[in-house]
């Protein structure tokens, strides 16, 4: 089997988004996606990427993956390592699709089993077309429904009820970045940190139930994050996540008390080096590892493995796209070591299903794959032949 063609795809309503469908010389083809940037991921696949691997064996994916590893890039989550992330999922659909095995079953799981979810707060057009800021949530939208970031920030108790009611017995919000955009998050006022703090108390007062999951955005100093956790804890958060600044490691055993929360971080890693620091100094509780963004499902693997060996749990991320849901659904599914699932309901009632068919069911608190092939998913061909979508070939 060889692969034939690569297409990348981006639209301009979703210009973070990136899809990739890599098909082989016996029909099969696989999809692939990433998030953030889409048509600069899109232009490294079409002049480097996609033509590095026309001909090759879809199946050596380790041999794929050494040959798109440029000498810049490939630690991070930048463009090289985001392009190869899609391009790897891809792989791994087609591998699974040339065993008629769902992926789950493929990456080795013996059964569909399922999974917890927690709501991630957003709001349908959060993050749609740029990058991580409040100017980015998508707040002066028309679209309100499942607006569930402007809920969080104006009536949590009322969002916490309304989870509750529909059987989603976990949330994660994000009420101190905006405060953080004041100074790059170097402190945080007692004037802001009780505002933010209420919003929590509020959700807390009106599902005594409900976990809580609170993400910072690792937009804090290890000072300022010091000061919020320590506020937070009589309300017993499920996990504060992302707590400091994305270059610093070591500062994370100032957060790590035994009365703390636990401390969930990874999205953005895509270095096995610092998974295995993390993982040996004990500094976090859960992985929230993106598939989209590590190197793909090859290097996801590795990560999960690590966490597994030094008693860390995993979380894959989602707030992308979904292709993100259903490949980190389908990690879960597999890893008995997965502990929850993240998933956006404002993206998966709404503008999921005009992209992709064949996403995971979710009923009241739980999450369960397909056991189609592969990853079960194909995109639309509404949106595939869409005004606006650029689809190149190589």
């Amino acid at each position: 089997m060889q692969i034939q063609k690569v297409e990348t795809l981006v639209h301009e309503d979703f210009p973070n988004l990136i899809h990739v469908e890599i098909t082989t010389d016996t029909g099969i083809t696989g999809l692939g996606e990433s998030y953030y940037f889409g048509a600069t991921v899109a232009h490294f696949i079409q002049s480097f990427a996609g033509p590095s691997i026309i001909g090759l064996d879809p199946l050596n994916r380790e041999e794929i993956s050494r040959r798109l590893t440029t000498y810049v890039g490939h630690n991070s989550s930048g463009i090289e390592v985001r392009a190869k992330s899609a391009i790897d999922i891809a792989l791994w659909d087609i591998a699974a699709k040339s065993e008629n095995k769902p992926l789950y079953q493929f990456l080795g799981g013996k059964e569909k089993r399922k999974l917890r979810i927690y709501n991630t707060c957003a709001g349908r057009m959060y993050m749609r077309k740029s990058n991580q800021s409040s100017s980015s949530w998508g707040l002066d939208s028309s679209d309100t429904e499942y607006e569930d970031l402007k809920a969080f920030m104006e009536t949590p108790a009322e969002l916490a009820r309304n989870l509750m009611s529909e059987g989603i017995t976990a949330m994660k919000i994000w009420p101190f970045d905006t405060f953080a955009e004041k100074n790059w998050g170097a402190e945080i006022s007692d004037e802001d940190l009780n505002e933010g703090i209420s919003v929590v108390r509020k959700i807390r007062e009106a599902a005594p139930e409900i976990d809580i999951m609170v993400e910072l955005h690792a937009l804090w100093s290890p000072e300022a994050a010091l000061k919020i956790i320590t506020a937070l804890l009589p309300y017993k958060v499920f996990w504060v996540e992302d707590p400091i600044y994305p270059d610093l490691i070591d500062e994370l055993h100032l957060l790590r008390k035994p009365s703390f929360p636990k401390i969930a971080h990874g999205e953005t890693i895509a270095s096995l080096n610092r998974v295995q620091n993390l993982a040996a100094k004990k500094l976090i509780d859960v992985l929230t590892l993106d598939i989209g963004w590590c190197g793909g499902i090859t290097q996801a693997l590795k990560f999960a493995e690590v966490a597994r060996q030094h008693g860390i749990a995993i979380a894959p991320h989602d707030c992308t796209g979904p292709v993100g849901l259903t490949v980190g659904a389908h990690l879960s599914t597999a890893d008995s070591n997965a502990i929850v699932q993240e998933t956006v309901r404002s993206s998966y009632r709404t503008w999921y299903p005009h992209i992709a068919t064949g996403l995971p069911t979710i009923e009241g608190p739980h999450l369960e794959v397909s056991n189609n092939p592969g990853l079960g998913l194909s995109l639309t061909k509404e949106f595939r032949e869409s005004s606006g979508m650029q689809r190149i070939v190589i």
